[in-house]
């Protein structure tokens, strides 16, 4: 099986490109910078992949994981335009060309495609986003399961990691504790899911040939207050104020939805894969080696 990660530079495709890496696959990343000269360059705007298609043997077992997105929930209200073009424009003409030469491809959607009134959504449920990231990958959802079923549609929640890494919400908290305190947004409730399960599921989806939708989320549900007193306490940590704020008091330019936990139930019961507990991924964290 050979990989390739477009967007490897980025939070998910860069611990992914590293994690097959280490794994002993064949992995090929893409970037749009030069920082890291082991990664090809693309810009999903500009760039063809005919260059691609020339390293990947038609014959052999090939999986394309997308990583390239503008994420950024405030960016996609403020550059809609712009956002839109790469998440859903030029992302449907990079997914239906890879299925055209023969990848298999995996894609990762998001829980703000939900309205976040009820929570616990199931690949069942209906979509309702409220910000414009929510509707560019709703859009996406949909165009997928009806013109591309055969992609792998991976619906991924708040993502947390064991790593010391600025991107974690973990070490965000660790960094805050000079403060004295923390807000967090009152009613949120997610289902925090660590990058390693990720990689995973991308592992087992890929050998299996998986493909329809599945949302890739940890078992357990939180408010983001929940899981920030869980940390607290495995650190030792007993004087720190966790404030839980309206999210009228948080300076966001796009709405956010509130409780988008979801079950996680389908993939369990089609793979058999149990998802990392935050206590196990917390501890892991406080025991990574870059700790402290």
């Amino acid at each position: 099986m050979k990989y390739f990660i477009f967007g490897a530079s980025g939070y998910i495709g860069l611990y992914l490109y590293h994690r097959l890496k280490s794994d002993g696959y064949n992995v090929v990343g893409t970037s749009r910078n030069t920082v890291d000269d082991k990664l090809l360059f693309y810009d999903i705007e500009n760039s063809n992949i005919d260059g691609f298609l020339k390293i990947a043997d038609r014959n052999e077992k090939k999986t394309a994981i997308i990583c390239i997105a503008e994420s950024n929930i405030d960016r996609c209200y403020e550059y809609h335009d712009e956002a839109y073009v790469i998440n859903v424009v030029k992302t449907k003409q990079l997914i239906h060309t890879l299925l055209e030469n023969g990848f298999q491809v995996i894609y990762f959607s998001s829980d703000n495609v939900f309205d976040g009134v009820s929570g616990n959504y199931t690949e069942e449920s209906l979509t309702n986003p409220i910000n414009e990231y929510g509707s560019m990958k709703a859009q996406m959802e949909q165009y997928l399961l009806q013109y591309e079923p055969k992609v792998c549609i991976m619906r991924i929640s708040k993502v947390v990691s064991m790593k010391k890494e600025k991107q974690n919400v973990f070490t965000q908290w660790l960094e805050q504790i000079e403060n004295g305190f923390i807000r967090c947004i009152k009613g949120s409730r997610l289902s925090f899911v660590c990058i390693e399960d990720i990689y995973q599921a991308c592992l087992i989806a890929a050998e299996k040939k998986m493909y329809g939708l599945y949302n890739i989320a940890g078992d357990k549900a939180y408010s983001r207050a929940e899981l920030a007193v869980e940390f607290y306490r495995k650190l030792g940590v007993t004087d720190i104020d966790i404030r839980e704020c309206d999210l009228q008091e948080f300076d966001f330019k796009d709405k956010r939805p509130l409780n988008i936990s979801m079950s996680n139930q389908k993939f369990k019961n089609e793979t058999g894969y149990e998802f990392m507990k935050m206590g196990v991924v917390i501890e892991k964290f406080f025991n990574d080696e870059s700790y402290g």
